[in-house]
């Protein structure tokens, strides 16, 4: 694809992202009024996933109305080339009251993204990544952080009830007794996103669907990272973790990690 057409579509992305913010972020003011239906354990889904993942899509398609899409909430085709969209990562703490929460949007073509773009509407922020411009925060370039050893490291950590407490026990147990501090932000995007500006020199999750990290992998990617052993387009049970970070640390933590 040429140049200016992942141009047009990273503009489209982050547009689309602040608008949907905006949405999500009044819903969220007005939460108490929000109908809420749980999908399975701890799996908590309102009328507001739905409303951002559809005016998204809507935004998506009147510019680009041939180009698949597959969300959170709508479903849709895991294609080769398409969109993958999270409307709220971060339900959870949407629906407590924590302002923890963000927007997903990630472009793909022939099987490899392209654009990522994750956007917090309670602070403002946008980090944004085109493969092969690198990333930005509001236009500004970030990079991974450079601290290398876990004395000095914070770790992002995550937590699934799809797996084992012990999984979760030994992994954490493991990284503090390194020495490193964890922070488990309950928003799989969103500790990307922080990853790739260096505020989180790694994070790990257990149990990690596509949209969750689409477009953060490409950051952190693009910010001087690396993530593994997530492959792009898996889907459902095929859901696998997330190690992600300044290459130091992930190899440190493979090692290390249960």
């Amino acid at each position: 694809m040429d140049d200016d057409r992942l141009e047009a579509r990273l503009q489209v992305a982050q547009a689309a992202a602040r608008a949907g913010g905006t949405l999500a972020r009044d819903y969220f003011e007005r939460r108490a009024e929000l109908a809420v239906e749980t999908k399975g354990p701890h799996d908590l889904v309102s009328i507001a996933d739905r409303a951002v993942e559809t005016a998204i899509r809507e935004a998506v398609a009147a510019e680009f109305p041939d180009d698949p899409l597959v969300g959170e909430e709508h479903g849709g085709d895991a294609a080769e080339t398409g969109w993958v969209i999270d409307p709220i990562d971060g339900t959870q703490n949407f629906l407590r009251g924590i302002p923890q929460f963000v927007v997903s949007i990630a472009y793909r073509h022939g099987g490899r993204t392209e654009i990522g773009v994750i956007h917090d509407p309670n602070t403002g922020e946008t980090h944004s990544a085109r493969r092969g411009h690198g990333a930005r925060r509001d236009g500004v370039a970030i990079r991974v952080s450079g601290i290398g050893s876990f004395e000095r490291a914070v770790l992002g950590v995550g937590h699934s009830p799809r797996h084992a407490a012990e999984l979760y026990n030994a992994t954490v147990s493991a990284v503090v007794s390194a020495g490193a501090q964890t922070r488990n932000y309950c928003c799989a995007a969103l500790q990307l996103a922080y990853v790739a500006d260096g505020r989180l020199d790694a994070t790990w999750d257990p149990y990690l669907l596509d949209w969750d990290v689409a477009a953060g992998i490409l950051l952190v990617e693009e910010a001087g990272g690396t993530a593994v052993p997530f492959e792009p387009g898996r889907l459902g049970p095929s859901a696998d973790r997330l190690i992600a970070g300044n290459a130091a640390l992930v190899e440190a933590l493979r090692v290390l990690l249960p």
